[in-house]
């Protein structure tokens, strides 16, 4: 995963480079979004389906190629707190990055868009099946596991700008988390509210 991300950014900045020699970048802009979300889904051996309302902060750059397209990255960490038929404390918690494009229109103030982010992630889920998260004691019926996905995620969205550089945005998508076995990690909408600066 951390080598994804450094190629990631390694790209970008060769692309930022050969892009202002070629004079060919329309502008650029990213920022900051929290997000909330219904989340569902996910194969382990104990027959258990996490879901719920999840929660989490992100942030996202895009460099502007012409008029209408962008490319850029984004990532993005979600948790999603689980207490049905667990003891509270155990949690379900996703990151995933990747590589985005969309397509975005000027009406006025307003930017709507509609893209995809395709990249990967790694679920990280914490089961305790008794005992007390707030002690120190060593939990025996509790489980601990990590596992990577490929991340789809489609989006739409739209930017509101305040000022000759600051946007307010709103961005809804349906992340779905892939691995060999098929779409059965978890997945569901989330919707994002933020700032973005752009130049």
């Amino acid at each position: 995963m951390k080598r994804f991300i450094l190629i990631c950014i390694s790209c970008m900045l060769c692309f930022c480079c050969m892009a202002q020699e070629k004079k060919f970048i329309k502008g650029f802009s990213g920022g900051m979004m929290l997000h909330s979300g219904y989340q569902f889904g996910g194969d382990n051996p104990y027959d258990y389906n996490p879901k719920g309302a999840t929660f989490g902060i992100g942030g996202v750059a895009r460099l502007h190629l012409t008029d209408h397209f962008r490319t850029g990255f984004e990532g993005y960490f979600s948790t999603l707190g689980l207490k049905k038929d667990l003891v509270k404390g155990s949690h379900n918690k996703l990151f995933w990055t990747g590589v985005l494009a969309d397509w975005y229109w000027k009406a006025g103030r307003f930017y709507p868009y509609v893209g995809a982010t395709v990249g990967g992630g790694m679920e990280t889920a914490y089961y305790m099946f008794e005992g007390d998260s707030h002690d120190w004691l060593p939990e025996v019926n509790a489980v601990f596991n990590k596992q990577p996905f490929f991340a789809v995620d489609p989006f739409v969205g739209c930017d509101i700008a305040v000022g000759e550089a600051l946007r307010l945005t709103v961005k809804a998508d349906w992340l779905m988390a892939i691995r060999k076995t098929g779409l059965n990690r978890p997945q569901g909408p989330r919707i994002y509210f933020g700032f973005i600066f752009a130049h």
